[in-house]
């Protein structure tokens, strides 16, 4: 019997660890698209379509993401065909390995995108950016949006598929289309389909069609439309979301703002109802009288009037008591100054707003201003929306088309919606500059790589000082008070011993301190020698007696 491994987080963590059979050992769970029964796709749409300041905020986010097209951009300045080194700026000589073989992006590459993007790219007569347009509305109702490429295959005799190419782009119905995968959320591994035949579903990876004969290919997306099934592969669909991207699919922001956006679409159908139809008054009047049958006559001609014009105030009346009467105003309804109509909307439309990352000023809201609600501020705030929606497509959609279409050498990008200030970037680069002389001067190296940016260096130690000069050399300090004269040791030798027998010497003056009969003459105080003495005896005198 073998003897049962020891666990170790060793062994567990180790660099090479087999695939288990079981997958659900790792499943993390995935998120399904959670509405409700009631709240379905075209209900959103619906919705985001009846709402005057959800399409307004949407319409401005969408315009300031396309406001400038797309552009295409090299990945590289040049590249080098011996290491392959791709440089981003003009060089004439390759910074790895010092070769002069160089080249630029191969233009050739975007013969084909260009042809297809400069003219109708469907059967529906739409442009690309018409295209891009229709999945920003998915993206800000759904949060879910699909790019569906129509292709055409080249094959081999056996049904292999040996390269494509994009006929059409389509907009894919998030209310339809759906992604293929099971419970893990992972994709083309329970479907299998047919390229000829996009209705055809089969679970058996190994199994051909049994009309054709051609091998199937993994199912990732499904689009259920009209009752029937239509299935796409890997490179034909490329679902993205904005807010809330998951493995599966978004959030709606819609349903986020549900109530906001269905209490806004109240108020203003009510605001609509009182000015155009026929409605609830917002009273009556009440009037006491004995005779109904004239007051009942009376209302048969207030109906008409109420019928025809909807401001009328009817008057009902009431028998009284005691031949007594009065009249009694009965209000129904608050008018929309008391319900505070215009704070309650301006509250919904700020939370929307900021939901999308909208300012007011974008809302042709002017009526703030100062501190944050500048107008500075506020474009700030809206440019910092547009780009993470630019972002999406730079990141995720035109990576993917630019693959599909063969690109490898160029970039498809949205610019940003704000066009950069060159004063202000001749500015910045001054800025830089100033700060790159002062490191210098600091003892740093200073030197500027092929993007332009600089880059700063400790200064090397500076090399050890040499051993001082020997005796006699340059530098010495002196420290022998006979440097200089013809004495010699033995000589100094015999001063010492005369010195010593003739006794301590007396101590020299001190220098810098003048003698006693020096300065100016004694001057007269003014008070006779003695005087202090007497007055000091007089003072006592009288205490003594």
């Amino acid at each position: 019997m073998s003897e049962k491994r020891k666990f170790s987080l060793r062994n567990f963590f180790r660099r090479k660890t087999p695939i288990p059979s079981d997958r659900k050992v790792f499943n993390m769970g995935i998120q399904e698209r959670e509405q409700s029964y009631f709240m379905t796709a075209p209900l959103l749409y619906h919705v985001a379509s009846q709402s005057v300041i959800l399409r307004t905020c949407i319409a401005q986010l969408k315009n300031e993401v396309f406001r400038r097209g797309y552009i295409w951009e090299p990945k590289f300045d040049t590249k080098c065909l011996d290491c392959g080194k791709e440089h981003a700026r003009p060089v004439e000589q390759c910074v790895s390995c010092d070769s002069i073989n160089l080249r630029k992006p191969d233009e050739a590459q975007l013969s084909y995108a260009k042809k297809l993007f400069g003219d109708y790219v469907n059967n529906c007569e739409q442009l690309f950016i018409d295209v891009l347009r229709e999945l920003e509305d998915d993206l800000n109702i759904m949060d879910d949006a699909y790019i569906i490429l129509v292709k055409e295959y080249f094959t081999d005799g056996n049904g292999n598929i040996k390269m494509h190419k994009i006929k059409e782009i389509y907009r894919g119905d998030p209310a339809t289309l759906h992604i293929y995968a099971d419970e893990n959320g992972e994709r083309g591994v329970d479907g299998f389909t047919d390229l000829n035949d996009r209705n055809f579903l089969s679970d058996n990876p190994y199994e051909c069609h049994p009309d054709t004969g051609k091998p199937l290919y993994p199912v990732h997306y499904v689009n259920k439309v009209h009752g029937e099934d239509q299935y796409f592969i890997q490179g034909e669909v490329l679902h993205f979301s904005k807010y809330s991207p998951s493995r599966l699919y978004g959030n709606s922001p819609v349903v986020t703002l549900f109530n906001h956006i269905t209490t806004l679409i109240a108020m203003e159908n009510y605001v609509n109802s009182a000015y155009t139809k026929s409605r609830m008054p917002r009273g009556l009047l009440a009037v006491q009288t004995r005779n109904m049958d004239s007051m009942r006559n009376f209302w048969r001609g207030v109906k008409e009037k109420m019928e025809s014009d909807p401001h009328f105030i009817p008057v009902m009346g009431i028998e009284a008591e005691g031949g007594k009467g009065s009249v009694e105003w009965v209000k129904f309804m608050d008018s929309l100054k008391e319900m505070d109509y215009i704070s309650v909307k301006e509250d919904l439309r700020d939370r929307i707003c900021a939901f999308y990352g909208v300012s007011k000023i974008f809302m042709a809201d002017n009526s703030t201003s100062g501190g944050l609600n500048n107008e500075g501020m506020q474009i700030l705030v809206t440019n910092r929306a547009v780009e993470m929606g630019q972002n999406v497509y730079n990141n995720y959609v035109f990576p993917f088309l630019t693959k599909q279409l063969g690109i490898v050498e160029w970039e498809l990008k949205l610019p940003p919606s704000e066009e950069e200030d060159e004063i202000a970037v001749l500015r910045k680069r001054e800025i830089e500059v100033n700060i790159a002389g002062q490191v210098k001067n600091l003892g740093f190296e200073v030197d500027m790589d092929e993007n332009g940016q600089f880059i700063f260096k400790k200064p090397p130690p500076p090399p050890e000082q040499a051993p001082p000069p020997a005796e006699g050399g340059e530098g010495e300090i002196e420290t022998d008070p006979y440097a200089g004269t013809d004495i010699d040791a033995s000589q100094l030798g015999q001063m010492q011993e005369q010195m010593m027998a003739s006794g301590p010497s007396e101590p020299p003056a001190t220098r810098n301190k003048p003698a006693m009969s020096v300065g100016p003459d004694k001057r007269f105080t003014g008070s006779p020698p003695g005087t202090a003495n007497e007055n000091v005896d007089r003072r006592t005198e009288g205490r003594v007696g």
